[in-house]
């Protein structure tokens, strides 16, 4: 059950919201904006995070794309995708995708994997408060769909120049991409408190 009172994110109105049941979402009364939303199981979403991460493995380390020209092949990493921006001059571009199309990703599963293995393991709550603020901060800033997109408009580029050929990394991060927005979507770190572990 919600307990005490909390703050609209939007409108900041004070709402409260004891003997809320946790299964169920709720709206803001002033400018029905959702303040809560029930998230699954946190070892369901430890089960995700794993998968994305265990993914992320491959995409990491093998080709994304082969490059043929004048018969001669080159395959090209995922970090090599977004060098060609930076050969082009476009370095902040790439370092933003980087940035938010995998470090930050990363960060965030690891964070999560944190906080719900710690609870497993029975970790004193106040261990797991830095880790919260640290999620918080850096959600709104994962954007992994950027990275994919700047190694297509890579491929776009190449196309013209060779002969390019899908590999089995650019397939992984596309897993990846879904397992990780599956691990947030289901992940509600406010469940924290809602389940008596930040409190006691």
């Amino acid at each position: 059950m919600l307990r005490g009172q909390t703050a609209c994110g939007d409108c900041g109105v004070i709402i409260d919201v004891d003997d809320f049941d946790t299964t169920h979402q709720y709206s803001c009364p002033r400018c029905h904006s959702t303040f809560y939303r029930p998230g699954e199981s946190f070892d369901l979403v430890m089960v995700m995070a794993i998968t994305a991460t265990l993914f992320f493995v491959p995409a990491i380390f093998l080709p994304i794309m082969t490059l043929e020209i004048m018969g001669q092949s080159h395959s090209i990493t995922l970090f090599e995708a977004v060098w060609f921006f930076v050969s082009d001059g476009y370095i902040i571009i790439a370092l933003i995708a980087a940035a938010s199309g995998v470090l930050i990703p990363l960060l965030l599963l690891g964070l999560i994997m944190m906080m719900t293995i710690g609870l497993k393991l029975g970790y004193k709550p106040r261990s797991l408060s830095y880790l919260f603020r640290s999620y918080e901060h850096l959600s709104g800033w994962a954007m992994a769909e950027v990275y994919l997109v700047s190694i297509f408009v890579a491929m776009i580029k190449l196309d013209g120049m060779a002969e390019l050929t899908l590999d089995f990394g650019l397939f992984s991060f596309g897993f990846f991409l879904v397992t990780f927005y599956i691990t947030i979507i289901w992940f509600n770190p406010h469940d924290l408190w809602n389940q008596d572990v930040l409190e006691k």
